[in-house]
Formats: C-alpha cells, sequence, structure tokens
C-alpha cells in the first residue's frame, strides 16, 4: 500500500519554552550579549525535520489566546512562572526564523495553539495524509490515531514519537482518554486541580474499569472505601478539570492544505539569520550557493552556476546536562574505537577565548555537546 504524504505541524511556543530549558542559557548567546539558546534549538529542529523527514506540507502554529479556559477556571495556568525575559527576547527571532524558512502560521485570535491543531488535524486526516505533531506539550496525545503521532522533544536525548501503540503501553488507556485521566488526577503544570487524592495509578484503574469520568459517577456505588469519597467530593472538579483538559476541535479555522504545501526558501536569507544570531553549525548545514532551496531536495534550484559541494551529513545532537547523560556519554566513549573533539568558544584568538563548550563523536550518525 502506497504511503501518505506527510504533514508536519509545529506548536510554536510549546517548542520555544521546551528549548529553551533544555540548552543552557550561558552557552547559547552572541558576542553582544543577545540570548539564543530558543531559537537554535527551533532552528535545529526545523532543519531536522526538513532534511531528516522531508514532508510535503508543513506548518508552524502560536497561541493567541487561552480558549476560554481562564473564563471557565480563573486560576487555569495561575501557577506558571511569567515567561523568562531571556525567551521572550528570542520570539521575535523565531518569527523570523519562521517567515524566513517560507512556513505558513496557523493560528486564530484568541485560541490556544493545541486547539487550532485539535481543530485542523482531523480536516487534515481527511484529505489522506499523516500528521505529525511536534510540540513540548503532553496533552496533545489526545489527538493520537492511526494517522496521527506527536513528536516529544527530550533534554538530553532523542525526541519520543508516540504513537497509538506507545502511548497504550505506556499509560494503559487510549489516547482519548487522556482528558479523562487529567480530570481525575490533574495537571499541575497548567493548574488544572483534578479530584483531591487521586493518584495516577487509582486513575488508570478507575477508567479502565469504567472507560470516563461520567460512567464512573454513573457507577459510584460500585466504588468503595476512600476512593468513593473523595469521589464524591471532588466531582465538580473532576468534570471541570476533564473539561480543561480537553482539546478543543470546533476552533473557527478551515486548513487549506495547498498553502501548507513545502515550499522554496530563500537560503541567503536564512544563513544572514544564521550568521546574525552566530549560529555556525547550523550555516554549515545549508546550502553552499544559488538561490532558492527546496524543502526536498537537497542540491540548489538556480540557474547561477555553483560549486559542486557535498551536504554536511544530518548528525543526531545530544545535550549532555545531567549525570545521567554524562554516564552514557562515557559508556559510548569507552566502547568507541576513534574519538573526535571539538571545542565551542567565544572567539578564535587561543590566547584571549573562553571555553563554551565541548563536543565529541566517535561515528558520522550521532555528537555530544
Amino acid at each position: 500500500m502506497a504511503s501518505r504524504p506527510m504533514f508536519y505541524v509545529i506548536d510554536g511556543y510549546a517548542l520555544a519554552y521546551r528549548q529553551f530549558f533544555a540548552l543552557p542559557l550561558a552557552g547559547f548567546s552572541t558576542r553582544s550579549g543577545e540570548p539564543t539558546n530558543a531559537v537554535y534549538g527551533f532552528a535545529r529542529t526545523l532543519l531536522d525535520i526538513m532534511q531528516k523527514h522531508k514532508p510535503e506540507y508543513i506548518a508552524v502554529s502560536f497561541d493567541k489566546g487561552l480558549s476560554g479556559r481562564d473564563v471557565l477556571y480563573s486560576e487555569y495556568k495561575g501557577t506558571r512562572e511569567k515567561m523568562p525575559p531571556e525567551l521572550r527576547l528570542q520570539l521575535e527571532r523565531i518569527a523570523q526564523l519562521v517567515e524566513a524558512f517560507n512556513m505558513p502560521l496557523l493560528a486564530m485570535e484568541g485560541y490556544e495553539a493545541d486547539d487550532v491543531i485539535g481543530t485542523v488535524a482531523p480536516q487534515a486526516e481527511a484529505h489522506n495524509v499523516d500528521i505529525r505533531i511536534v510540540t513540548g506539550d503532553r496533552d496533545i496525545l489526545q489527538l493520537l490515531t492511526e494517522h496521527v503521532t506527536v513528536q516529544l522533544p527530550r533534554k538530553g536525548e532523542a525526541d519520543a514519537v508516540y504513537d497509538v501503540a506507545r502511548f497504550r503501553e505506556e499509560y494503559q488507556l487510549e489516547p482519548w482518554q487522556l482528558v479523562e485521566w487529567k480530570g481525575l488526577v490533574g495537571d499541575t503544570s497548567d493548574n488544572i486541580p483534578g479530584v483531591k487524592g487521586i493518584g495516577d495509578k487509582t486513575a488508570t484503574k478507575l477508567l479502565q474499569d469504567y472507560e470516563t469520568v461520567a460512567n464512573i459517577y454513573e457507577h459510584i456505588d460500585e466504588i468503595k472505601g476512600a476512593n468513593q469519597k473523595k469521589l464524591i467530593e471532588g466531582k465538580d472538579s473532576a468534570f471541570l478539570s476533564q473539561n480543561l483538559a480537553t482539546i478543543q476541535k470546533d476552533v473557527p479555522i478551515k486548513l487549506s492544505l495547498e498553502a501548507c504545501h513545502t515550499h522554496d526558501y530563500d537560503a541567503r536569507k536564512v544563513d544572514d539569520l544564521f550568521a546574525a544570531l552566530e549560529f555556525r553549525g547550523l550555516r554549515d548545514r545549508l546550502p553552499k550557493a544559488g538561490a532558492q532551496l527546496s524543502l526536498f531536495d537537497t542540491g540548489i534550484i538556480s540557474d547561477i552556476p555553483a560549486e559542486e559541494a557535498e551536504r554536511p551529513p544530518v548528525v543526531d545532537t545530544v545535550i549532555v546536562q545531567d549525570e545521567a547523560g554524562l554516564e552514557a556519554l562515557v559508556s559510548t566513549l569507552k566502547a568507541a574505537s576513534a574519538i573526535s573533539w571539538d571545542t565551542e568558544t567565544t572567539g578564535t584568538d587561543p590566547m584571549s577565548a573562553e571555553l563554551v563548550g565541548i563536543s565529541v563523536a566517535v561515528d558520522g550518525d550521532r555528537g555530544f555537546y
């Protein structure tokens, strides 16, 4: 059976947040002091998608409101810290990056990106395409279907890709039951309360037995002991939390799949932006000459003669930031027959440059920083 075209949808703010906290701020700034860690991680993710997966369709979605959840529950996301100023400074750069790559934006005033994605994903499925959602927010896992997968960037290791089978294995539930589960356990990251005293395992067992929050309460007399008391006392909170966790699929937005078709982008424009941000390594992944680069092609689409040059191989980059990551790196190095080292510094003068980080590789597929 022929494979279906792939449509990548990127949750812009969620990815920016994840990259900001995954990459060390101290190691990613320009000589003038402009912070760049979130932009760098965002740009690297875009290049990985375009060069490794070559999707036929791609779009980026950004939040433009809270979809009324703050009206439903005034404390929704109330415990979240304010956006770090170093991240806020990078949002304009990320917008410039998306524009430079000629990617369409999916957004609707007053709505969260999750709800926009939740609305357009079924529309895309109806056009017989497969959807890959790239986000840092696990709430989106409720959208998993046979043709919708989710890619979650992870700190210091390869991204986690979820399909229905992986969700079932990890949660012991169906993807659509994620909102039922959050109705019971809540979500501290969004300040969704859940039912006080009901933990992960209890919630999972209840949903395995009764499937939904509504059905749990229809059979509340069958549930004995302390759990029954907790559920009765927390009934209003359970339904409120379920509602808050549910991604809307009726945002007034109509997907134009053709508008999301991957376009050629101006490699020079992207290179100029990378140069301003001092992304030396990422600049090496761009074409060396010519004008327009297709998101699919490895060559240049141009009438301008260009020197023949091999594209640098695409490698997975692992950021080592904790003891577990360091132990994994040590094990890799012990098993290696050859090791390549490089240093990242604040300049090229060995007498005055300060060390920013150390890069190491043992093969052509993966590098550690």
